[in-house]
């Protein structure tokens, strides 16, 4: 009885998750992220937090084919399911980062990257909290976030204010690439899992 229903709830998890489960896009946007971000803090003199949302917008610019790429291996490895309509994540990047900007330098109080820890925190969390067990490892992201910028001037740590966004995007990077490519295992379980299934339960 506990066996099937835990055979359940993977069934109704790959339905519910099956596009945010095509973790090889992720772990593409964060490799992506980490070394145009990385390269540009490595190799600016005087990186600058504008600067490394310049940067951040075109590591998303430059991930557009390898994300359609990657599009049609899903499709056509694992089949197709019906989308629910474009949540616009590239306009909701530059979006974010320029209202992010904004705040930072019309309200001095707001610590620099304020608004992008609590972003990334907090949607981490939820999706550790709302796909628990399976997905738990979404607060390793959280983590990593606040642990870099508990290493910036506006932590309290020793890299100078001129980091503060570089580190954190690079800590966001890095860590989307072990948590894209643990979605992508669980896909490839829970796909197993549900084919295994449907001969057994086709039998007499």
């Amino acid at each position: 009885m506990m066996a099937d229903q835990k055979h359940l709830e993977r069934i109704r998890l790959l339905s519910a998750r099956f596009h945010e489960l095509k973790g090889l896009r992720l772990a593409l946007t964060g490799a992506c992220i980490t070394l145009v971000v990385g390269g540009y803090l490595l190799t600016e003199p005087a990186p600058s937090d504008t600067g490394s949302m310049v940067a951040l917008v075109a590591a998303f610019v430059l991930l557009i084919p390898g994300i359609v790429w990657l599009g049609r291996y899903y499709d056509s490895t694992f089949g197709r399911q019906e989308r629910k309509p474009s949540r616009h994540t590239l306009a909701f990047v530059v979006g974010f980062n320029i209202v992010a900007w904004t705040l930072n330098a019309a309200v001095p109080s707001i610590p620099a990257g304020g608004p992008t820890l609590g972003l990334v925190v907090m949607g981490s969390l939820w999706l550790a909290i709302r796909d628990w067990p399976y997905r738990g490892y979404y607060a390793g992201v959280a983590a990593a976030v606040v642990a870099a910028f508990a290493a910036t001037a506006s932590g309290g740590g020793p890299l100078a204010p001129n980091l503060t966004l570089g580190t954190l995007f690079l800590a966001v990077g890095a860590s989307f690439v072990p948590v894209g490519l643990l979605d992508h295992l669980l896909l490839v379980r829970l796909m197993k899992e549900t084919s295994a299934a449907q001969p057994e339960r086709a039998r007499p």
